[in-house]
């Protein structure tokens, strides 16, 4: 699928592309994985400074002002190069704060990357709750947990979706606060997530600005599927153009791999997937008004179940060598293991669709 975009987002995409390049690609997410962070603040505030962070927070509030379609796009290069940062999750939650009240000198801080915001929502599965109280005073504390929030041990500030007494709302938590537990794990590709747990913490409740847009906690959710997914897309993509590249220049029995007509079928079922799910996100992500959970379940249930099986399938493709952990190939199963369960996968993603069209 050939994406008709203006000259405004090839720019941004070839940009986009370049910097990660430059960044490292998997050479950098072998050097990174479990170790520290997982992840280089430099090269996050490198994205911040290209506007990444803001590309969804408009101009007058010092963002770049535009749609979910140029976030995909940026995503989608993160995914070919694996780059470990929490891009996606950063914009989403610098997008929230911009659809909230006040909180301005933070959003100021999480779009220049000087200030790491992330989200903690519920996963589709329903893994984790956060329930929020006031207590005397007017203050709001919360109980609960949440599971497999990005990047936890390294924020500065939360934004925790809870269920209050007037229904869900968002709040912001900041690191540190008395009654907050994090216990961080690895995923396979060595990124890390946290168990987080509440504990009469303090937090502040933030107000939607409208009835619309990521300053709740569904459409937030949403918002993070339409992300990942097209991580998952970057991802399986460059993994089926590595191997296209390794059946044209592999000879096995004086003809080259990409001869036998059984890893060419194998290669077309793989691109057709790819292309399916390109043509799903960018027509989820370039709809008018907001992303309809619906719509957000299908397109991460079709690019999570797309991106396990394009990646399994290059890795057998590849043959012995892909096996192995020194192989590119192997790098981009675990990446698309790690974000086809993350806020659920497939089949918790069906579940929900079902559920949201009857």
């Amino acid at each position: 699928m050939d994406l008709l975009l203006s000259e405004e987002q090839r720019m941004l995409r070839e940009s986009a592309a370049r910097l990660l390049a430059g960044a490292g690609g998997a050479k950098r997410l072998r050097r990174l994985r479990e170790s520290g962070d997982g992840f280089d603040r430099g090269v996050l505030r490198e994205m911040a400074a290209e506007g990444w962070l803001g590309v969804l927070v408009p101009a007058d509030r010092g963002g770049l002002g535009l749609g979910m379609t140029e976030a995909a796009l940026l995503l989608e290069q993160a995914g070919r190069t694996l780059a470990p940062e929490p891009v996606g999750a950063s914009m989403m939650a610098a997008a929230a704060l911009a659809a909230c009240e006040g909180n301005d000198a933070l959003l100021a801080r999480a779009v220049s990357g000087d200030a790491l915001v992330v989200p903690a929502v519920d996963a589709v599965d329903g893994a984790g709750e956060v329930r929020a109280a006031r207590i005397a005073g007017g203050a709001t504390v919360l109980e609960g947990s949440r599971l497999g929030v990005p990047a936890a041990a390294a924020a500065d500030s939360m934004l925790v979706a809870t269920s209050g007494p007037d229904g869900p709302v968002l709040c912001l938590v900041e690191a540190g606060a008395k009654g907050l537990r994090i216990e961080t794990r690895r995923t396979v590709d060595g990124a890390s997530f946290g168990d987080v747990a509440f504990d009469g913490v303090a937090a502040a409740p933030l107000a939607a600005r409208q009835n619309r847009g990521f300053g709740r906690p569904g459409s937030l959710r949403d918002g993070l599927l339409v992300a990942v997914s097209a991580e998952l897309l970057g991802a399986m993509d460059a993994a089926l153009e590595m191997t296209l590249k390794y059946l044209r220049t592999r000879e096995q029995f004086g003809r080259p791999l990409g001869a036998f007509q059984a890893l060419q079928h194998r290669a077309v079922d793989d691109f057709t997937r790819i292309v399916g799910t390109r043509s799903l996100l960018f027509r989820v992500a370039g709809g008018e008004g907001e992303i309809a959970p619906a719509m957000a379940a299908a397109l991460k249930a079709h690019a999570s179940e797309s991106a396990l099986r394009v990646t399994k399938s290059t890795i057998q493709m590849h043959g012995a060598i892909a096996f192995t952990d020194e192989h590119d190939a192997g790098l981009h199963l675990k990446r698309a293991m790690t974000l086809s369960a993350w806020l659920g996968n497939a089949a918790a993603q069906r579940e929900r669709y079902a559920e949201a069209m009857l």
